[in-house]
């Protein structure tokens, strides 16, 4: 595997060609890429200049995302999908909706893998109206717990993963999947990694602070001019209301003034987090696909 340390270093060869390209959900972020090194090999190869991400596991490997620099570029894809070769993993993740006419009548197969909630920044933030009448009162159940918002500091670190640890283990009670349970485990390492290198990533981080501890956390990043992103979000679950009431509070922090839209990503294929998202009230969907060749 390669190290955190030469991972970052293709960080700003990354940034360059993703300001070149008009396609824009939550994988496209250097952050995307450096929370699963330790599940995935990356590298990053440049081919008719386009900036082609591969994440190699011990069966093949995969493009993690479509060619990053410009329009989709049918003759990068299809040198991707030889330099793939005819490996079970050969296929492209996150194809947006917007891509999808380049490839009709294509030899390659597209198969729905999941929706980004986007949401408007000012509804979050001011949950006003009949429709979030239950989101406002999950915030009051929270403000009489009088949690502290702060933005994240190196300080707030050990107190995240203590969370991680309290979360976890109240998620996992009573559920006996063991696919839910390792992704419980893998998140936590993912979790622990991005928050120590939140900085040099350019993450966004807040935490709210209840009885001296850290009682729910969340990062997120610019995902373009437009639009910011929350990559993850923990919340104490013995302490009612704190998720809605992080979620209003980041939405409402000067930092995020600049934007009019917030991604809070996909559901994992859960009907509860769908649930939970949905109560949010999206203005829209963010179709993401995988392709495959026929």
């Amino acid at each position: 595997m390669i190290s955190t340390q030469d991972l970052l270093t293709h960080k700003s060869l990354f940034d360059s060609f993703l300001a070149r390209d008009e396609c824009r959900v939550s994988c496209y972020h250097f952050s995307s890429v450096f929370a699963w090194q330790d599940f995935f090999h990356f590298t990053f190869e440049v081919i008719r200049d386009r900036l082609c991400v591969f994440a190699h596991q011990p069966q093949g490997c995969f493009l993690y995302m479509p060619p990053v620099g410009g329009p989709l570029d049918l003759s990068t894809l299809e040198e991707c999908f030889q330099r793939m070769g005819k490996n079970g993993l050969a296929r492209v993740e996150n194809i947006c909706d917007n891509q999808l006419p380049a490839l009709v009548f294509k030899e390659y197969n597209s198969r729905h893998k999941a929706d980004e909630y986007i949401y408007r920044r000012q509804d979050i933030a001011g949950l006003r109206g009949k429709a979030y009448k239950s989101r406002r009162h999950d915030v009051n159940l929270a403000v009489r717990q009088q949690p502290i918002f702060e933005h994240y500091e190196d300080r707030h670190y050990e107190g995240c993963t203590a969370l991680y640890e309290r979360w976890a283990v109240d998620r996992a009670r009573g559920r006996d999947e063991s696919t839910y349970r390792a992704m419980l485990e893998d998140n936590r390492r993912v979790h622990a990694l991005v928050i120590a290198h939140a900085k040099t990533l350019g993450l966004i981080g807040c935490v709210l602070i209840v009885d001296g501890e850290v009682a729910a956390y969340t990062f997120g990043y610019p995902q373009n001019d437009h639009t910011f992103c929350v990559l993850f979000e923990v919340a104490d679950l013995a302490r009612p209301g704190l998720a809605s009431y992080i979620f209003n509070r980041l939405c409402a922090d000067e930092a995020l003034g600049p934007f009019e839209f917030v991604n809070a990503m996909d559901d994992f294929g859960m009907p509860g987090v769908a649930r939970a998202k949905e109560l949010f009230r999206p203005v829209f969907k963010a179709a993401l696909y995988t392709l495959t060749k026929i």
